[in-house]
């Protein structure tokens, strides 16, 4: 990534952290599930998340290794992922370029708990029911419109259906 990019605003495609948080994951890992699961991104470390300050990283040799220690053990089932640091000004950074996936939904597990993410704007929020449903058939590779129905061709009609309304509505012949 080039730095010397607008980093004023995170957006839909990439999220800022200060540093990688060892103890609390979830801070970054919510993202790394959100980008897999809406259209990819990039998950920049070094930068301070508030006012867009690079900061650079202590360790960066060790982070990167923390990094995918992390992603592979807490995000299920795994997303496609590249992981890469660079210098800029005698600081160094670390990039994660998340790719989004056909496995979806790609969850983040913690204290015996799965959730799934998506981006919303430039925030990493729980998948609200309805578009969890939508990535479970994309991650089966269908649609609403191929599950197969729990009725028979026998068990519907159109003669049943008008009965039904005009029972429901109260209408008379």
């Amino acid at each position: 990534m080039d730095l010397n990019q607008n980093l004023n605003v995170e957006n839909t495609n990439i999220d800022f952290k200060e540093k990688v948080e060892y103890q609390k994951p979830k801070s970054w890992l919510k993202s790394v599930s959100a980008f897999a699961n809406t259209n990819g991104g990039i998950l920049l470390f070094g930068i301070r998340d508030n006012d867009k300050k690079e900061v650079g990283l202590v360790n960066v040799e060790k982070d990167s290794e923390k990094v995918s220690e992390l992603i592979n053990a807490k995000i299920t089932p795994l997303p496609r992922y590249e992981l890469k640091s660079f210098k800029k000004n005698n600081l160094d950074f670390l990039e994660i370029k998340i790719g989004d996936g056909p496995r979806t939904p790609y969850y983040f597990i913690s204290d015996g708990r799965k959730e799934a993410y998506i981006r919303a704007g430039n925030e990493s929020i729980p998948a609200p029911k309805h578009i969890l449903y939508n990535l479970i058939l994309k991650g089966q590779n269908t649609t609403f419109d191929e599950l197969p129905s729990i009725y028979g061709l026998t068990d519907v009609s159109f003669t049943l259906l008008n009965a039904t309304l005009k029972r429901e509505t109260g209408e008379r012949d």
